[in-house]
């Protein structure tokens, strides 16, 4: 073809090198991993990760969907312990060589989910079933006994118990369990912390009757209680608020999550980095798109679905949130198919942290873009590279494994919870990572189709250095915040402890005031300024005409562990000063080092660093 036109040859020329470009710079990122064992499943259902022997991997129990036949080894579902980046089967030797055999051939068994229901530090594992639910303790030792009778949890039959939501409803820091039926009444059984569940009256109006597939537990108004979205096929998906545990009403109308689509996968993150957590919802697509429900400060969300480039994922399924290139956004892989209908799975790379407000489909490039009916998907970091993983389970075919081989300088930041007030797993926790250009939350929920997982939470941070502070918000109430975190790497949190497992960041530029000196401010923000009193031989906190209100002064070691706190009521206009003689909450003389000061009165803020010395 001949091009008579400048501006069209122009624009084909720029288009050309637009695609050329864009192939260099997002080459294949992923591979399928060879795994003889899960080359000899097929049929399988939903899948799940954790660390069930507590040795710093995550290991997999995947769900072989069949009937079970001792004698027919694709009929086993599985549990694979990792060992540093490879597997080995460990099914029979934890104790699940018999396993759950229905009254008809195929479909039989469905779920997994792993949740601590005893706080013991060992997950344990629910699954469901066709006609059966069973409870499996962990031991400890790397063997489950089942204790479904022991514990109070009774089957429904005849039903499709399509999973099991571990979450703490009423804050008590005890993992209850939410049952999801397909066209039965849902039910919600209560820990009653001693090793055993009684189960509540009409799930607290949380007896949704439709056939609901996922459920994302989520404190959309952030009074302090989870609520819950119920994803239901074949009809009306329905939002859930929290009266403060004690029971549950239908906000699906007020909050604008109405789906009335095939409503089958889900899944939470953070797409934009607004701080407001989304949710998106896999349908039958050619029907009604998917929608990307995004979260606001007005309370009510928006879809933006298709907007955003994410409508469309054909017959969907398990889905995922996750930051696959460490670039700072969160992408999202959609499995998909059934029967004839075989799609390929999407991969939806989001183009934030490139300038562009949407995400764009990287099926194919990424060569995640399987054949097999998809059914359930996880993301994890299975051989601890600090790249995030894709398994996914199919219906029909083997589960695939991606190995995420992305080539990039693109740091990141893994961050294992553990609560000591709250459940064991922090479920329901809240972390923000705070760097020089950006702040990142993420949820402490791994909730999807036919399972849920338990594993840290994970941080692409782009070509930043450090994280300058990562503030915990646990389930209880408790806040926590740790300072000058090195990038890539692991760290652990334990709840009222701080930082209690990684590095912190060598800044040789910080120049933090010694208190024996009489130096000038620390430092002077708006109306507040921080300096030493040589008289009273304090650290002066002088707050010049603040608002009335309730002042808090919180002093932190750099692991973020707290040392002394303080608060007081303000009054309009006139000048406060606190003081601070470098002692504990106990009146302990400090030892020598850098110290943390954190100042808030309404919604302002002050932080700062001191050398006691």
């Amino acid at each position: 073809m001949i091009i008579t036109d400048f501006n069209t040859y122009r624009t084909s020329f720029l288009l050309l090198l637009f695609l050329l470009v864009s192939r260099h710079l997002y080459s294949q990122t992923f591979q399928e991993k060879d795994i003889r064992l899960f080359s000899e499943m097929t049929g399988t259902g939903g899948n799940a990760v954790a660390d069930f022997d507590q040795d710093g991997d995550l290991d997999v129990f995947m769900v072989a969907q069949g009937s079970f036949n001792a004698g027919n080894k694709s009929s086993w579902s599985r549990l694979l312990e990792n060992r540093g980046g490879f597997f080995i089967d460990v099914t029979e030797s934890s104790g699940f060589s018999k396993q759950y055999t229905g009254k008809v051939t195929g479909g039989v068994k469905l779920s997994a989910s792993w949740g601590d229901y005893n706080n013991d530090g060992f997950p344990d594992l629910f699954l469901g079933h066709q006609n059966k639910s069973q409870l499996y303790k962990n031991n400890g030792d790397k063997t489950f006994t089942e204790v479904t009778t022991e514990a109070g949890i009774t089957s429904c039959a005849p039903c499709n118990n399509t999973g099991g939501v571990w979450w703490d409803y009423n804050n008590d820091g005890h993992l209850d369990l939410y049952m999801a039926y397909l066209g039965e009444p849902n039910r919600l059984y209560t820990n009653l912390g001693n090793g055993k569940f009684k189960e509540s009256v009409n799930a607290l109006g949380l007896n949704d009757s439709g056939r609901t597939w996922s459920c994302q537990p989520l404190d959309v108004n952030r009074d302090g209680w989870m609520d819950l979205y119920v994803i239901n096929d074949f009809g009306l998906s329905n939002f859930y608020i929290s009266e403060k545990g004690v029971s549950f009403i239908d906000a699906t109308e007020e909050y604008n999550l109405k789906n009335t689509g095939d409503g089958m996968g889900s899944s939470i993150g953070d797409f934009n980095n607004d701080g407001f957590f989304d949710i998106y919802v896999t349908n039958i697509s050619e029907i009604q798109s998917n929608p990307l429900f995004a979260g606001s400060s007005e309370g009510p969300f928006k879809n933006v679905g298709q907007t955003q480039g994410v409508g469309n994922a054909h017959f969907g399924w398990g889905n995922r949130f996750f930051d696959a290139d460490n670039d700072g956004d969160q992408d999202l892989y959609a499995v998909n198919g059934m029967a004839d209908l075989k799609y390929d799975n999407k991969f939806f790379k989001n183009l934030k942290a490139n300038g562009t407000d949407k995400f764009t489909d990287w099926s194919s490039p990424s060569a995640t873009d399987g054949h097999g009916n998809g059914m359930a998907v996880e993301v994890f970091d299975f051989d601890n590279n600090g790249f995030l993983d894709i398994l996914v389970s199919n219906v029909d075919d083997a589960p695939y494994l991606y190995q995420n081989n992305t080539a990039n300088p693109n740091k990141w930041l893994q961050v294992e919870l553990e609560g000591t007030i709250s459940n064991r797993d922090a479920l329901g926790a809240t972390a923000i990572a705070y760097t020089q250009n950006n702040a990142i939350h993420r949820l402490k929920f791994a909730v999807g189709v036919m399972g849920q997982s338990i594993k840290p939470l994970h941080f692409g941070l782009g070509e930043t250095q450090k994280i300058d502070s990562l503030e915990v918000l646990w389930p209880s109430g408790n806040k926590e915040t740790i300072y000058n975190i090195s990038t890539n790497q692991k760290i652990k949190v334990l709840e009222e402890n701080g930082m209690v497992k990684g590095n912190i960041f060598n800044d040789e530029d910080i120049q933090p005031v010694a208190i024996k000196d009489a130096l000038p401010e620390i430092k002077k923000s708006m109306d507040m300024k921080a300096y030493y009193n040589i008289q009273n031989r304090a650290i002066t906190f002088e707050i010049k005409k603040p608002i009335e209100g309730v002042l808090s002064l919180n002093i932190y070691s750099l692991l973020g562990k707290s040392i002394y706190s303080l608060k007081a009521k303000t009054v309009t206009d006139q000048d406060y000063i606190l003081e601070w003689t470098g002692h504990s909450q106990q009146g302990q003389k400090l030892p020598s080092g850098v110290y943390i000061y954190s100042i808030d009165l309404e919604k302002s803020s002050w932080h700062g660093k001191m050398l006691i010395d």
